[in-house]
């Protein structure tokens, strides 16, 4: 029998559905972007609800991570409960935490998460209730931060966020000193990459959690031992993998009020030069399948008919 394993997709929205060639002063709002055959299409395929959600948003970049979002969940449910595309409807569970509720309950059943940043949507998931998952996808915003950063110092930048981080991460995140050593501009991009891993890992484990950064426990989960992924670049340098993909960096430590966690699997892998993307699941025996780059045709949309 084939081992169960958490299943991880990453879906790249920014070339699919292109905007009509053409148009007025608003060609590039997400009116003019839904009239495109392509986005009229993939907008079709979603409940009604879905469908104006991603449509209320003004730039079409953001739609486009909506529908992406949205195509990824029916796509899960309908593979994984083996049931029609019309059948696979996202429903929210506790903490509005998004999930699928089968019509008849002795029906097979789905856990799963997704998130979306930059032009890139990932989803993780995995048959059953038993095991929860979170997932969280971070881009760094080097220019913005930077300018920050040198303003002000990284220390007071870091401090910014001492609602969602324990004292001793702060002195962590502000205290870290880069393994290799350059010039300013360098040593502030990899601080920069320390604290988002910092927070790309926080971010999934409380999704997994099904809270959000709003918990009033955060401050009391500490992550220790925290590793930064290599990006792409650097791992082609070291001959080490070739592609988009970067390192994964698993062996944080886990501390909740104190004490040690440790029925919790954490990891973050680096994907291209700026994003991570960190997987959270509450089972250390399920093992995480590699995540797998969806083409949208081929993968997402369902068969056609007749």
């Amino acid at each position: 029998m084939e081992e169960t394993k958490v299943f991880r997709w990453l879906l790249d929205v920014e070339p699919l559905w292109p905007a009509p060639v053409g148009g007025s002063q608003s060609a590039q709002s997400t009116a003019h972007w839904a009239t495109g055959t392509a986005a009229q299409h993939a907008l079709g395929l979603l409940a009604d609800g879905e469908r104006a959600r991603a449509l209320r948003f003004y730039r079409p970049s953001d739609a486009k991570l909506s529908l992406g979002s949205n195509l990824l969940k029916h796509r899960a449910i309908a593979n994984t409960c083996r049931v029609p595309w019309s059948e696979a409807v996202v429903s929210e569970g506790a903490n509005k935490k998004p999930c699928y509720k089968p019509l008849v309950p002795s029906s097979k059943s789905l856990e799963f998460n997704v998130s979306h940043h930059g032009s890139l949507v990932a989803l993780v998931g995995c048959p059953g209730e038993s095991v929860k998952l979170g997932v969280d996808i971070v881009k760094m915003n080097w220019e913005k931060d930077y300018t920050t950063v040198m303003k002000d110092g990284f220390e007071a930048w870091a401090n910014v966020y001492e609602m969602v981080f324990s004292a001793r991460e702060i002195k962590d995140i502000a205290g870290f000193v880069p393994p290799i050593r350059g010039n300013q501009q360098d040593e502030i991009r990899a601080k920069l990459r320390h604290f988002y891993a910092h927070w790309c890992l926080k971010e999934a484990y409380v999704k997994m959690t099904g809270e959000a950064l709003l918990a009033s426990w955060l401050k009391d989960l500490e992550f220790r031992n925290v590793q930064v992924p290599l990006p792409a670049s650097q791992m082609h340098a070291s001959a080490q993998i070739g592609g988009d993909w970067g390192q994964t960096c698993g062996g944080v430590e886990i501390w909740f009020y104190g004490k040690r966690v440790t029925d919790v699997q954490l990891e973050i892998q680096a994907f291209r030069e700026e994003y991570m993307i960190a997987t959270s699941s509450s089972s250390v025996e399920m093992a995480l399948s590699v995540f797998k780059e969806l083409d949208v045709e081929r993968d997402v949309y369902p068969l056609q008919e007749g």
